[in-house]
């Protein structure tokens, strides 16, 4: 059971800091029947700062932090419930 939590665990760090890591990839423009497409023009609202991503007013970092810790904590508590069980059937 200890090897199954540390591998949920460990999946799970890799597979938060995973999507960190491609929420801010740069993907190749996309070819369409042997083109390249490449946007033609590009409208910056005034006082945005024209390269940068979007806010959206979120820090997904922060959440992402707080999944892994819940996930942590789940995991704990079914190992504590587990060791407990055990413990009130002997």
């Amino acid at each position: 059971m200890k090897k199954i939590a540390t591998a949920f665990g460990v999946l799970g760090v890799t597979l938060l800091s995973a999507t960190s890591a491609l929420a801010q990839s740069n993907l190749p423009e996309p070819d369409v029947l042997g083109k390249t497409v490449v946007p033609q023009e590009v409208v910056v609202p005034p006082g945005a700062d024209p390269g940068a991503t979007a806010f959206t007013g979120t820090d997904i970092t922060v959440w992402m932090v707080v999944a892994a810790a819940l996930l942590l904590l789940g995991v704990g508590f079914l190992l504590a419930a587990r060791r407990r069980a055990r413990g009130a059937r002997a």
